[in-house]
């Protein structure tokens, strides 16, 4: 850092114009790595949704995967077909019955049949579509939940912050935060301020061109002092408002306190009337 005592006035200005230069072009370049970063976040969740689509999609294409739909719809029409095959062999039963009564077969027989055969040809025919389904049925299929959970663990979907589009903008990243460390050297080098004035330097060149200051620490000493007379400006500020915020609360109460003062009386009042008009 540069001995203030050493510089001119001018020389003064001079070095605090080149300090706020420097904390000017320190800024920019924080701002373009905030936006780099925020390129390189978005880069990696899109490619991120990408793979994962990518992932969906295979999934719902797999073999095994219609194979379960197809097998899905196979249970459907079984189902609808159940209801037919009862109907039908209801029907069936229902008829062979009658003609079983027109053959002067016993009537206790015939509703023996009626109910023993619509049973027994349902029940045949349940463990045939059982055992029909059992067949077809394909091999266990994990859910689409449970394929992204595996992959969002596999060592390709875990490397994707490492694609070449990534590394590119990382790369941008480290090389302009080696550009504000090298920029950082050279303020500490040629600047007067310490380094919690050298963002307001533009403040402190402000007294010295505007004859306020004739040197460095009294320049300092007067932003200081503006410091603290803003500071109580605006806790006075602060206080105003809220001494009229209390008063507004205080006059909404007082209001309310007549008003509820007025209904009593009118209430007091209309007792007595109540009263007189009973005697």
């Amino acid at each position: 850092m540069v001995d203030p005592t050493t510089l001119t006035k001018d020389e003064l200005i001079s070095n605090l114009w080149l300090t706020d230069e420097i904390m000017s072009e320190i800024e920019i370049i924080k701002d373009e790595i905030e936006k780099k970063r925020v390129s390189l976040e978005s880069t990696i969740q899109s490619t991120e949704q990408e793979y994962l689509k990518t992932v969906k999609e295979n999934y719902t294409k797999s073999e095994l995967y219609q194979a379960h739909q197809t097998y899905d719809d196979l249970i459907d029409r079984m189902k609808h077909l159940k209801g037919i095959v009862i109907l039908i062999d209801l029907i069936i039963c229902i008829l062979l019955g009658y003609l079983f009564i027109m053959q002067d077969v016993k009537l206790m027989y015939v509703m023996l049949f009626w109910i023993t055969v619509p049973i027994l040809v349902y029940l045949i025919y349940d463990q045939i579509i059982k055992y029909y389904l059992k067949a077809k049925k394909p091999k266990p299929l994990s859910t689409l939940d449970e394929v992204i959970a595996e992959v969002k663990t596999s060592t390709e979907y875990l490397h994707i912050s490492d694609s070449l589009i990534a590394k590119h903008i990382k790369q941008e990243m480290k090389q302009l935060e080696l550009k504000i460390q090298q920029l950082e050297v050279v303020l500490d080098e040629k600047t007067v301020l310490p380094d919690i004035y050298r963002v307001r330097a533009k403040d402190v060149v402000w007294y010295l061109e505007n004859q306020r200051a004739d040197n460095l620490k009294e320049a300092l000493a007067a932003l200081v002092d503006s410091d603290h007379r803003e500071q109580v400006k605006q806790m006075i500020e602060q206080q105003n408002h809220e001494i009229e915020k209390l008063n507004e609360v205080t006059e909404k109460l007082i209001k309310d306190n007549q008003k509820l003062k007025q209904q009593v009386e009118q209430q007091y009042q209309q007792i007595i009337e109540l009263s007189n008009r009973k005697k």
